[in-house]
């Protein structure tokens, strides 16, 4: 992804405030823009299942990813935030179970239906694959208290309208003489899996989330803690459940005393239905130490549930703005950012040919 880089369009007489990572308080700001792009793989690349596989990915024994697109307008008005939103947001968790099967089946559901001696070719274990993703847009409010002279708290709540649902779980078990499992997948428009479009009433959700901020910082030292999309849910109407159970012992002895058939794959759909869905969890830290006026180390820390990036950086002041220097260590990927009075700007450049961190943020205050 090509990301212009506007360093060159800022005025020189601009001059660096606050270059903290996820820094909240909007010092001297009144309307501020956010615009960040998070994406996190510890393993397969984003465009894994676009893909043709030759051969069966790379891959680890429980892979994860996460990918978030955010945006943000609002007014600040003596630590008072009111403001509206975008944001889309994917958690994915596959095992190799789930890989294997994949590779076997040639990506192809329907394809899977047909093969009932699948478990001959793949090993004995089990297959989780798990996807919770959504686009929402809202409202929200938020509250920045100031309780001792080096300590803030913020507090946001989040009004959202949803309008994409994806959540997929699938659970089995293969052995050398049988499979089982299960999938289940409810979903807000077009059907992914099946490639059918969505025969319920028009979709719709509403819901509501938390997020939760700290700040440490003194002379030298900033500490800032975050957490996100705590307690949060979207309540659904209107969307379809397909639901799927396979069991490759396809001839079975019924009551009467002979052999019956039974189809490998037995599915329904459900139309109609409600659904709460709960909103993946994040985590954020950031820790930054001004070794001199002019230098500073620090370390950002993000969690996804499984997956966590380190990002260890040097932030050196230049003029009248301040530039980042960081790595992040899982992803052996280098992060640039540059600091100015109205307009913050961070990018990541991945040095080799996968594509598993994509990162790039830009704030505009004034």
């Amino acid at each position: 992804m090509a990301i212009v880089i506007l360093f060159l369009l800022l005025s020189s007489e601009l001059f660096s405030l606050s270059y903290y990572s996820y820094d909240f308080r909007d010092v001297n700001a009144t309307f501020n823009f956010n615009l960040a792009l998070d994406a996190k793989s510890d393993k397969l690349p984003f465009n894994i299942f676009d893909q043709e596989w030759k051969s069966i990915p790379d891959h680890k024994k429980n892979n994860n990813a996460f990918g978030q697109v955010y945006s943000d307008i609002y007014v600040d008005y003596e630590g008072l935030k009111l403001g509206v939103y975008g944001e889309k947001l994917a958690k994915i968790n596959i095992n190799d179970g789930f890989i294997e099967l994949m590779y076997q089946a040639q990506k192809d559901f329907a394809r899977l239906l047909a093969d009932k001696d699948i478990y001959k070719k793949l090993e004995e274990k089990p297959i989780e694959g798990k996807g919770n993703s959504y686009e929402a847009y809202g409202l929200f409010v938020q509250k920045v208290f100031n309780f001792h002279p080096h300590h803030y708290l913020s507090a946001k709540l989040k009004l959202s309208y949803a309008k994409e649902l994806e959540y997929i779980q699938v659970d089995g078990y293969t052995s050398s003489d049988k499979f089982t499992g299960k999938l289940d997948y409810i979903y807000s428009s077009k059907n992914l899996i099946s490639k059918g479009e969505n025969n319920s009433d028009t979709p719709s959700g509403i819901g509501y989330g938390v997020d939760i901020e700290y700040i440490y910082n003194n002379d030298k030292l900033y500490l800032y803690l975050g957490a996100f999309n705590l307690a949060s849910y979207i309540y659904w109407d209107n969307v379809t459940l397909m639901h799927y159970d396979f069991d490759s012992e396809v001839i079975y002895k019924g009551d009467d005393g002979y052999n019956h058939y039974r189809p490998f794959g037995r599915g329904e759909y459900k139309y109609n239905i409600s659904f709460k869905q709960k909103l993946p969890s994040y985590y954020r830290v950031s820790l930054n130490y001004e070794l001199f006026d002019n230098f500073a180390i620090g370390n950002n820390l993000k969690v996804y549930q499984n997956l966590y990036a380190y990002e260890p950086y040097i932030n050196v002041k230049i003029y009248t703005g301040r530039y980042k220097l960081g790595y992040e260590i899982q992803s052996r990927t280098v992060l640039f950012g540059a600091y100015f009075k109205n307009i913050h700007l961070e990018i990541s450049n991945k040095f080799g040919p996968s594509n598993t961190i994509l990162n790039a943020r830009c704030r505009i205050s004034f």
